[in-house]
């Protein structure tokens, strides 16, 4: 079995969809608590485009990351007998 093999993947795109929610909740209420007066439409492009580029950056890193890991050399075998 490969090290790599048993490495878990982090789920960046549940990660930004969670922040998402926790910032359209906490707009919504805040808009309801406090009286925030905000062109929701403007709000909500622009949270999208923020969640693009986190999803875009989180996958550049995973691909150079994998690169990385593809251009190691191996170490020896350890099924191998000398």
């Amino acid at each position: 079995m490969n090290s790599n093999d048993s490495e878990t993947k982090f789920p960046s795109g549940t990660l930004i969809f969670g922040l998402i929610l926790i910032a359209v909740a906490v707009t919504t209420m805040g808009g309801e608590i406090l009286s925030w007066h905000f062109d929701r439409s403007l709000f909500f492009i622009g949270l999208i485009a923020l969640a693009g580029i986190g999803l875009i950056g989180s996958g550049i890193a995973s691909a150079r990351r994998n690169h990385a890991r593809s251009t190691e050399l191996p170490g020896p075998d350890s099924t191998e007998t000398h």
